[in-house]
């Protein structure tokens, strides 16, 4: 079974936590119906949040990382393989409860516009469990990989993945974790439109890499 846990992980060597991440983990400690644990390297105090301090290396497998982010990814992969849980990203808007999926040993979504990749934007698993040990494993293997985002997904990490499902594995509907790059004007105005995109959604994969004012999004989410 999945520890009712939601992990965040958060390196703040290179900016603090800002509004867009603060309200993510806010509405994760609201709704989520899990413990929630942000993992960093400097203190903060958010209400209902545990924060555990870590080191995050600057080295993947002896060789420099090459993002911050690379070094979250690993970090994620070894807290989940050391105690299980839920692990999110912190642009991840959830708009439902996850402890109902406690009852299995991993679940996993999709995550991109074929819906093909199966990201480790979000995901659970047990501790000690063998899809995240081989993950690891083939992070630290495979590294630096073709390009930023090819290690981020465990189909690239464990490629006969959903050759292997067993019953004790859950993969969310495609549409569960929809992304969002913010660029269609109708996304939050146009009640159809927000009909469709919500319908059956678990969780709001906001890119924020991609977004310019977190604010903006924020408020567009709460009047959503």
């Amino acid at each position: 079974m999945i520890p009712p846990t939601l992990n965040y992980v958060w390196i703040a060597d290179k900016r603090p936590l800002g509004p867009l991440e603060l309200a993510v983990i806010e509405q994760g400690v609201k709704i989520s119906g899990c413990q929630v644990v942000l993992h960093t390297d400097k203190h903060v105090d958010i209400s209902g949040v545990q924060v555990r301090l870590r080191d995050f290396p600057t080295k993947i497998n002896g060789k420099e990382a090459k993002h911050i982010e690379h070094r979250a990814d690993v970090a994620r992969f070894e807290i989940a393989k050391a105690e299980g849980g839920f692990f999110c990203d912190t642009d991840m808007w959830l708009f439902e409860p996850i402890d109902t999926l406690c009852k299995y040993e991993n679940v996993l979504a999709f995550q991109n516009k074929a819906y093909k990749t199966v990201a480790i934007s979000f995901f659970g698993c047990s501790s000690g469990n063998k899809l995240l040990e081989d993950s690891l494993k083939s992070y630290l293997e495979k590294y630096p990989g073709k390009n930023y985002w090819s290690l981020a997904s465990f189909r690239n990490l464990v490629p006969n993945i959903l050759e292997n499902i067993s019953e004790e594995t859950l993969i969310l509907p495609q549409r569960a974790f929809f992304s969002v790059r913010m660029k269609d004007p109708n996304f939050f105005t146009n009640p159809e439109e927000k009909k469709r995109n919500f319908n059956g959604c678990v969780g709001l994969h906001l890119w924020s890499h991609k977004i310019d004012s977190g604010n903006i999004v924020l408020n567009k989410l709460r009047n959503a």
